[in-house]
């Protein structure tokens, strides 16, 4: 929590947070704390989790567009933690501290552990392709509620936030990340192509329990192509095999895709039109993640993993991701 926050989340605030979910202070254990605060808590014999955020970093529209979209695809059977509502019947509670607000939202906690090398194998492959191909299907069909205000599309404010500090980058990064938009702005944007995407789907946002994947959370959901997430956890799988010192990248890459579409297909297909915007989707969303990490370890010593995901992002960011053909990628 940065010290501008920090003023403002006052004993008032955290007393008025707490009554509204029937829980004290000290059942709250913190969890994260530099952008959101996150805490787990158990009441009546099940876990969840509570998530509190300062209006300068999420206004209430944008949390309201996220809950109204999770309980509708939680209410239609995703694997996903879904909002709760608190002793007043509200999925959010607002809590006023002077001229600024916190928002104040408790989620099922997801079952079971997290996904590491000990259990990266074929049959997770397959239910992570599965629980994305399900996310997917069932987003097809929503519709934000007449009192929310859809999530902005996912390229537009992040090419933005890349151009507010352009300077920072060499200019053959800029171009690529214009051209990658441009070549992506042919793939449709119909309801079967693009809608609302969960938008980090990787290791660290899933558990997994009795062979079944919950995804959580979804913060950073927006609108894009469906292929979109794909194309990000294909990024995260890559930079996972890339340390591993036998076979090759492209082998491993065909042996993910293959699981993955086997879950995914089970419950949602994706055109050959799309397909193709995934190596591209790849690079560019490197762009956007190596931006972000030059901001905020900007003057910041790394330690060894975070330097190495450093250099990883700044790879992947600066080259392309053209070897990645359809005969890797295709179902």
């Amino acid at each position: 929590m940065t010290p501008f926050i920090e003023k403002y989340y006052t004993p008032q605030v955290i007393a008025e947070i707490t009554k509204a979910f029937g829980v004290s202070f000290s059942d709250l254990k913190l969890l994260r704390g530099n952008v959101n605060l996150i805490y787990a808590f158990r009441k009546n014999g099940k876990n969840y989790i509570l998530r509190i955020t300062h209006s300068s970093v999420q206004k209430v529209e944008e949390l309201l567009s996220e809950v109204d979209w999770l309980h509708y695809v939680q209410q239609q059977g995703a694997n996903v933690s879904a909002p709760i509502e608190s002793l007043n019947g509200n999925l959010i509670e607002i809590f006023k501290s002077e001229d600024t607000y916190f928002t104040a939202t408790a989620y099922t906690e997801a079952k079971g552990k997290k996904i590491d090398r000990f259990n990266w194998n074929e049959t997770v492959f397959k239910e992570i392709g599965r629980v994305t191909g399900q996310l997917h299907r069932i987003t097809k069909d929503y519709k934000p509620g007449s009192h929310v205000i859809p999530r902005s599309d996912f390229v537009e404010p992040e090419v933005a936030r890349v151009m507010s500090h352009k300077e920072i980058h060499d200019e053959q990064l800029i171009a690529r990340m214009h051209k990658l938009v441009d070549m992506l702005s042919c793939l449709p944007k119909t309801k079967d192509h693009y809608g609302l995407i969960h938008n980090d789907i990787n290791r660290g946002n899933m558990f997994i329990h009795n062979g079944q994947i919950c995804l959580f959370d979804t913060a950073d959901c927006a609108y894009s192509w469906f292929v979109a997430d794909i194309a990000l956890t294909l990024l995260y799988v890559v930079q996972y095999f890339q340390n591993d010192p036998n076979g090759k990248l492209t082998a491993h890459i065909r042996y993910f895709m293959d699981y993955y579409w086997e879950g995914y297909q089970s419950e949602n297909r994706i055109a050959e039109e799309d397909l193709k915007g995934i190596p591209l989707i790849m690079t560019l969303r490197s762009v956007f993640i190596y931006d972000h990490l030059c901001t905020i370890w900007k003057n910041k010593k790394l330690n060894h993993a975070q330097q190495n995901f450093f250099n990883i992002l700044y790879s992947f960011s600066h080259e392309t991701f053209d070897f990645i053909g359809m005969e890797l990628i295709r179902p």
